[in-house]
């Protein structure tokens, strides 16, 4: 309710609302059945089956989507109400591809905590930039709530990321970033729920992040600009990074594929 709400009360009011529900457990159909008859919402689709994949629900909304920019504003979280009316002017900017804003962390009673955004201070950076000082290490887009995109860009980069589990969030911006800036603004105006980061953990500890997460490598294997001491670098901290995580004696076909993944990375560069 309190995501909706956040979402049709917004103060600038020029968007359609797409409805998707991945076979909900619980009473989530029945309160998106209120809202499907608002004159805002385009679509309402329920799965018979769930997809095993919040990606392969972003993709659909995406390319079911009219609109120049694309929100995906996930069902847990919510927006403070002049969010578009904030990230709009941000977004609309010539070549940029992603804006998006500090978001207030809450915790599994309601309460806002500190703040752990790894941004404090706002920026417009160039893409390329972003992807090697920032990305090709670590998502720094937390919170996928707190994005508004460039749909026609956005539209491009639909073929690689639901193929993940825990990262497809991260390889999609980092496809986007290869063309195009970023901006981020201070501002709070994003609310996020505690859970989605135990979640994050959950795939931390196991592993995940590290195993997808190398696939940074293979979207920007061709793309991005930098020198052999740079791919070096990064090679270098993602075979670190797989024997903290114990992935050298627990996941060996995993380690393998990261092998292959950081070789081809290096290679053409030497």
């Amino acid at each position: 309710m309190q995501r909706l709400e956040s979402i049709f009360n917004q103060t600038f009011q020029d968007f359609e609302v797409i409805l998707l529900d991945d076979c909900s457990a619980d009473d989530s159909v029945a309160m998106l059945q209120r809202y499907a008859v608002h004159p805002k919402v385009t679509h309402f689709i329920v799965n018979k089956k769930n997809t095993g994949s919040p990606f392969k629900q972003w993709k659909r909304g995406i390319e079911l989507a009219r609109g120049e920019y694309v929100w995906i504003a996930e069902s847990d979280d919510w927006a403070a109400l002049n969010f578009l009316e904030h990230l709009l002017p941000l977004i609309t900017q010539p070549n940029v591809n992603i804006a998006f804003c500090n978001s207030n962390w809450v915790n599994e009673a309601g309460a806002i905590e500190k703040s752990l955004s790894l941004y404090t201070t706002s920026f417009q950076r160039s893409g390329v930039e972003e992807i090697r000082t920032k990305l090709l290490f670590q998502n720094t887009i937390q919170n996928v709530s707190s994005v508004l995109f460039r749909a026609a860009r956005l539209k491009t980069c639909l073929d690689n990321f639901t193929e993940y589990r825990a990262c497809g969030d991260w390889i999609l911006y980092t496809e986007i970033l290869l063309e195009g800036d970023l901006v981020f603004t201070d501002a709070p105006l994003n609310y996020f729920r505690w859970y989605h980061q135990n979640t994050s953990n959950a795939a931390l500890k196991q592993g995940t992040w590290t195993t997808e997460g190398i696939s940074v490598l293979k979207i920007v294997k061709s793309n991005l600009p930098r020198t052999n001491q740079e791919s070096l670098s990064f090679a270098f901290y993602w075979l670190k990074r797989a024997i903290r995580f114990g992935l050298v004696t627990r996941k060996w076909p995993l380690m393998l594929k990261m092998l292959r993944q950081i070789a081809t990375f290096i290679t053409p560069r030497l």
